[in-house]
């Protein structure tokens, strides 16, 4: 399983932003009948340190590993044409959910509710996937992507992934209730330091300025200025 070859730049990783671009730098060097490799990226998500530090903390779920995926992938797809189809709760990779099933079925995984993790086979085969087929640079993504969701909860990754790509919401079943509590949800997360004001502001349905005055009201300082 060859997965392709990320950005390999000195520089650090810090937000959602950050990683995709990381990922779409490396596009065009990717021959196309390549693709990506549905299986090292489940094992590589699932085995990676989390927030914790920890080796082979779990995933939230079936829906958190979409939208890892999602992310992960998505910068290719920008560039290639999209493959995934608007779903019930947003972006939605069939191939990549009978793979996990499939993963599943021989023992590697362990899918349960709420939480996604290897077994024992599993995390002997995700060790080698991430020692041996990923470089460094690709580990430090995967990591930095699943630190990025680790203490979100499934409406506000699924808010951050309809305000960035806003297609991907066209059926989804709960669009109106985050639409309706998007302030809410965007001033949760700029208190956590997770999003930009714009795109908080996005989330919450309003204008900058109309966010930054929320913010205001709330005594959330979002200006540093050294002393």
């Amino acid at each position: 399983m060859n997965a392709p070859q990320f950005a390999r730049s000195g520089a650090p990783l810090s937000t959602l932003s950050t990683i995709t671009l990381l990922v779409k730098r490396e596009v065009d060097s990717v021959p196309d009948d390549d693709g990506l490799e549905v299986e090292n990226y489940i094992l590589a998500l699932a085995y990676a340190p989390g927030k914790s530090g920890r080796v082979g903390e779990p995933l939230g779920g079936k829906t958190v590993l979409q939208k890892l995926l999602f992310h992960l992938r998505k910068g290719v797809e920008d560039s290639r044409g999209s493959k995934e189809m608007p779903h019930f709760y947003g972006p939605f990779d069939e191939q990549a959910e009978v793979v996990a099933e499939q993963l599943e079925a021989s023992g590697y995984l362990r899918i349960g509710e709420p939480l996604i993790e290897l077994t024992s086979r599993g995390m002997q085969e995700a060790r080698t996937v991430w020692e041996s087929e990923l470089v460094q640079r690709e580990r430090d993504i995967i990591s930095e992507l699943k630190a990025y969701f680790a203490d979100l909860s499934v409406d506000e990754i699924l808010a951050i992934t309809y305000a960035k790509y806003p297609e991907t919401a066209a059926n989804s079943v709960v669009r109106k209730e985050l639409d309706r509590r998007g302030k809410a949800i965007a001033v949760g997360l700029v208190r956590k330091g997770k999003v930009s004001m714009d795109l908080a502001a996005r989330i919450a349905g309003m204008s900058l300025r109309e966010f930054m005055q929320e913010l205001s009201k709330q005594r959330i300082a979002v200006i540093e200025r050294d002393t």
